[in-house]
């Protein structure tokens, strides 16, 4: 029998994640991050580079990707569809110019990749407070 300590998988040249392995599969995920730049801020040209993301949206990115890991969320495989519920802004803003960093944010770690997105559902929602997202995650197998 094959041992599965750390040195073990080491010596086989795979790595481990920092944040403790390989997470489970699961049939569904709901996370609480707060609520993305719209696309249309989300990138900008730069002279050489062409297109970066912006300050904003990288601040956010961040900020994102450590609430996200603080929930441990599990991960759904294969292909999915989400549900996008945003906390409801003073602001006029359309919803779907949020969802895109959205399902960026979790591929990787929530999902394998966003282009398994068989369906995504998004809103206002008054249930979610304001400046934060609800996403929901279920598996479509």
């Amino acid at each position: 029998m094959t041992a599965w300590t750390e040195d073990d998988l080491r010596s086989k040249g795979l790595t481990i994640r920092a944040n403790g392995g390989v997470k489970p599969a699961a049939d569904v995920v709901r996370v609480d991050i707060p609520l993305p730049p719209s696309v249309n801020m989300a990138w900008q040209n730069v002279p050489g580079k062409g297109r970066v993301r912006s300050p904003e949206y990288r601040r956010w990115h961040k900020l994102a990707y450590d609430e996200l890991m603080l929930q441990k969320p599990g991960r759904v495989v294969g292909k999915f569809a989400a549900v996008i519920d945003l906390g409801r802004v003073n602001r006029r803003c359309d919803a779907d110019n949020r969802c895109k960093p959205i399902l960026d944010l979790l591929k990787g770690d929530v999902v394998e990749d966003d282009s398994l997105c068989e369906r995504v559902s998004i809103g206002w929602s008054d249930l979610v407070p304001s400046g934060r997202v609800v996403v929901t995650v279920r598996s479509v197998a």
